[in-house]
């Protein structure tokens, strides 16, 4: 045998070097879809939270030594909660995907959710034939009161009604 074609050569490293790697891609990803419960808070990861303030600073890292990477200007924001550290600190992602590190003491239980959907109907009911209350435009933050299948009752400055849950993000569980 003289030589092996460059094309099988290049197919060979490919598969022996990038294979491994997609595997453990599909696998990471499949881990961060399950809710971890063994965290140092004892609540599941990932989970939705919200920000406390009206400003909060977010770190490139676990600790105050890593500079502010993102300052968020919106009290009551929906977050979500990606990891956690023995020492109160939470990476948290945002509705635009960016990830930083927030102190707990920055973070509230409080279930609140944006509203992604321009124009989002909030109806009376959660039928989509029942009256409309308002429509609601995207940036709206309010209160999650509680979920009824693909149903959202969210309330915001005095008024409450119902919204197909997929117009926001931080409803879901």
């Amino acid at each position: 045998m003289r030589g092996i074609p460059a094309n099988y050569v290049a197919a060979i490293i490919m598969a022996v070097f990038f294979m491994p790697a997609s595997i453990t891609s599909a696998q990471a990803q499949q881990s961060t879809v399950s809710p971890r419960l063994d965290t140092p808070s004892g609540y599941p990861v990932p989970r939705f939270v919200s920000l406390k303030a009206s400003k909060t600073n977010c770190r490139s890292g676990p600790s105050f030594d890593h500079p502010v990477r993102i300052t968020f200007m919106r009290k009551g924001l929906p977050v979500m909660v990606v990891a956690e550290t023995n020492d109160h600190w939470r990476k948290i992602r945002d509705s635009d995907g960016d990830e930083c590190w927030s102190h707990r003491s920055k973070l509230s239980g409080n279930r609140t959710a944006l509203v992604v959907v321009d124009g989002l109907a909030l109806h009376t009911q959660p039928d989509t034939e029942m009256p409309m209350r308002a429509r609601l435009g995207k940036g709206i933050i309010g209160r999650v009161e509680t979920v009824q299948g693909d149903w959202l009752q969210f309330s915001t400055d005095g008024m409450k009604g119902w919204a197909p849950i997929s117009g926001f993000w931080g409803a879901k569980d």
